[in-house]
C-alpha cells in the first residue's frame, strides 16, 4: 500500500544482544498494513569472529529490507559538468555523502536503535531527517558516563526510552533541551520453558546470564558469591555469555577470593530460558538499572518462573518494582536475600510467580505496541 508509512531502523549490527533484539521485536510487533519496515546496519555481515548475525535471517522472514551503510554510503564526487556549473554559475557542488542523503530521503520516520549510533548517522543528516528522527536509549550513563560526550546538548533531539521521568532528567542532564517519550523492553511471550520444582540443596546452582563486557561489572557478584559459600559451602555459580574472562580482568576476582572451583563460564546461550530450566538453576543473579532489570535476559528469566535478584548499578532508591524485583547495593544484604531465598523455596516459589505475573501483564508487547506505532505515526506526520 501506498500509504503505509516508511520507516527506518538504524542498526549497529544483528547480533545476538539487547538492542537487536528490541528491534526484532519492535519489527514483528508492528502492524505491517500500516507500516513498511527497512533497515539500515552500519557493519557488514561477518564483521565479529565472536558474534553471529543472528537476527539477520529473522528480519528477512518479517519482510523487511535490508541496506548496509558500505553500500549505501558511497562516496560521490563532482563530474566534469558539475565542476564546470560551480566555476560558471557559482552552483553548489554535491555533497559528498548525497548518496545516503538521498536515501534517508526515502523514509517518513528513521528510528536509531541505540543511542550510540546517532552520531554515526548524525553528521551526514539533514534538517529534515532530524525532524523525522528518535533515538532509543539502550544504556545508561550509570553503565558508561561518556556516552553523550559527543552529542550535540544545544538540538532538541527526540529520546525515547524505558526510564520514569525522573531518571531521564539525571539521564539527559547535559542537554539543553530535549524530548522523551516512554517505551519499555517489551517482547511477545512464547516461552514454554518453566521450573515446577523448588526445594532446598545442599549444592545449589546461581546463574547469571551476561555478556563479560566493562559496562557490566561483575565484581559485586563475585564478593557476594564468596560470602554466600560461607553459609553454603558447596553452592555454585555458572556464568552463561560470550566473553574471556581473564581478558576482562573477572578471573582476577575469582584468583584473589579462591573461588575457582565454585565459578563455571559457561559460554554464549542461543536459548537462555531453555538453559535456565534444563540447568535446574535455583536462583538467577543480574544487573539492574534504576530499580528494574538490566535487559532483555531478566525479563526472559521471569518467564521461567525461576527467582531472581539485582545488584542494582542505578542507586540505592526504593522504587514501585522493588517487591516484584529486589535490588541491592550492598555485598552483606545481597548475599543474605540470596542465602535465604536458597533456604526457603516457598518463599523463592512466591517471588519466581510475582516476577511472572509482572512479564505477562506489563512487558508483553502485543498489549504496548499501539504506543510505538502512535509514536512513529505522530513523527512521521510532524515531519511532512
Amino acid at each position: 500500500m501506498s500509504d503505509k508509512i516508511k520507516l527506518l531502523f538504524v542498526v549497529s549490527e544483528f547480533y545476538q544482544a539487547g538492542t537487536e533484539r528490541f528491534t526484532y521485536e519492535l519489527d514483528r510487533a508492528l502492524n505491517k498494513e500500516k507500516f513498511a519496515v527497512s533497515i539500515l546496519c552500519i557493519y557488514p555481515l561477518q564483521n565479529s569472529t565472536r558474534f553471529t548475525d543472528y537476527y539477520y535471517e529473522k528480519h528477512k522472514e518479517l519482510g523487511s529490507e535490508i541496506y548496509f551503510w558500505q553500500d549505501i554510503d558511497q562516496i560521490r564526487h563532482p563530474s566534469l559538468k558539475e565542476r564546470i556549473a560551480k566555476k560558471v554559475k557559482g552552483t553548489p557542488l554535491p555533497h559528498e555523502h548525497e548518496n545516503l542523503r538521498l536515501f534517508l530521503d526515502r523514509f517518513d520516520c528513521i528510528s536509531v536503535m541505540g543511542e550510540y549510533n546517532y552520531m554515526t548517522l548524525h553528521r551526514w543528516m539533514k534538517p529534515e531527517h532530524k525532524e523525522k528522527c528518535l533515538i532509543h536509549i539502550q544504556n545508561s550513563r550509570h553503565q558508561r558516563p561518556d556516552i553523550y560526550t559527543h552529542f550535540p546538548k544545544n538540538e532538541n533531539l527526540f529520546f525515547v526510552s524505558g526510564f520514569s521521568e525522573e531518571e531521564i532528567t539525571w539521564e539527559l542532564a547535559e542537554f539543553e533541551s530535549y524530548r522523551h517519550e516512554h517505551f519499555s523492553l517489551y517482547f511477545k511471550l512464547e516461552n514454554k520453558f518453566v521450573k515446577t520444582a523448588y526445594q532446598a540443596s545442599d549444592k545449589p546452582k546461581i546463574g547469571m546470564f551476561t555478556r563479560l563486557t566493562p559496562t557490566k561489572p561483575m565484581d559485586p557478584f563475585i564478593y557476594s558469591f564468596q560470602l554466600l559459600k560461607e553459609q553454603i559451602p558447596a553452592a555454585q555459580l555458572h556464568l552463561f555469555g560470550s566473553g574471556d574472562p581473564e581478558a576482562e580482568g573477572i578471573n582476577r576476582y575469582i584468583r584473589q577470593l579462591g573461588l575457582e572451583d565454585s565459578i563455571f563460564f559457561r559460554g554464549h546461550q542461543e536459548n537462555l530460558v531453555q538453559t535456565a530450566v534444563e540447568e535446574n538453576l535455583d536462583l538467577v543473579w543480574l544487573h539492574g538499572y534504576h530499580g528494574i532489570p538490566g535487559g532483555f535476559a531478566g525479563f526472559d528469566i521471569c518467564t521461567t518462573k525461576i527467582p531472581q535478584l539485582f545488584w542494582n548499578f542505578g542507586g540505592t532508591e526504593q522504587t514501585v518494582y522493588t517487591d516484584r524485583f529486589p535490588m541491592y547495593n550492598q555485598i552483606s544484604a545481597f548475599a543474605k536475600a540470596s542465602i535465604n531465598l536458597l533456604q526457603n523455596p516457598e518463599e523463592a516459589k512466591e517471588l519466581a510467580q510475582k516476577q511472572f505475573d509482572y512479564i505477562d501483564e506489563e512487558r508483553n508487547i502485543i498489549r504496548y505496541i499501539h504506543i510505538m506505532e502512535n509514536i512513529y505515526t505522530q513523527t512521521a506526520r510532524k515531519a511532512t
